[in-house]
């Protein structure tokens, strides 16, 4: 949990803190502001739309009445006065959420990532089950996502196959994600 923590405070600053020398004395003040429930975050890809770029962030945020589950959200960050990266959108993974997941670890990007797409890989471990889950999220325009299959375990390298290129499927259109 620790490493998981330090990954995500790692991440956090190189996303959120800005380049500055002078600024980054307050980098230890951004860390602090991170609520405790968060429990990793992953940034990367690139997306443009409406005039405006930027890049995707995903967050793991414990949180539930009982016993804790996993809440993924997605966010979509520009930088718009080209210092500080500000949230265009952000959305939570219905889909995700829904299975009450005891833990999960997230990554961002795969060798299919196309412009404009990002793919979230969601892993989690059933205790109860004894077994592996994964999820796959496909994120392309501010608020739009969808669910993704796994790749296949023995796809060659660079066969086209994977979750970047399975599409929503046949008659299903990308969700687009709740509005804030």
């Amino acid at each position: 949990m620790t490493t998981i923590f330090l990954r995500a405070a790692a991440t956090l600053l190189l996303v959120a803190a800005p380049l500055s020398f002078a600024v980054a004395e307050d980098a230890g003040k951004v860390v602090d502001t991170v609520a405790p429930d968060v429990s990793e975050v992953a940034s990367g890809g690139h997306w443009s739309a409406d005039g405006k770029g930027g890049f995707y962030r995903a967050l793991v945020v414990m949180a539930g009445d009982k016993n804790a589950t996993v809440n993924l959200y997605v966010q979509w960050l520009s930088f718009g006065d080209g210092k500080t990266p500000v949230i265009v959108k952000s959305i939570p993974v219905k889909e995700v959420n829904d299975q009450k997941l005891g833990n999960a670890s997230i990554e961002l990007g795969g060798e299919q990532d196309k412009e404009n797409q990002t793919t979230i890989s969601v892993s989690s471990y059933d205790i109860d089950e004894d077994k592996d889950i994964s999820l796959y999220v496909k994120v392309t325009k501010p608020g739009t996502y969808s669910m993704e299959k796994a790749p296949p375990e023995d796809a060659d390298e660079g066969a086209g196959e994977g979750p970047g290129d399975a599409g929503p499927g046949p008659g299903k259109p990308e969700a687009p994600g709740k509005e804030d």
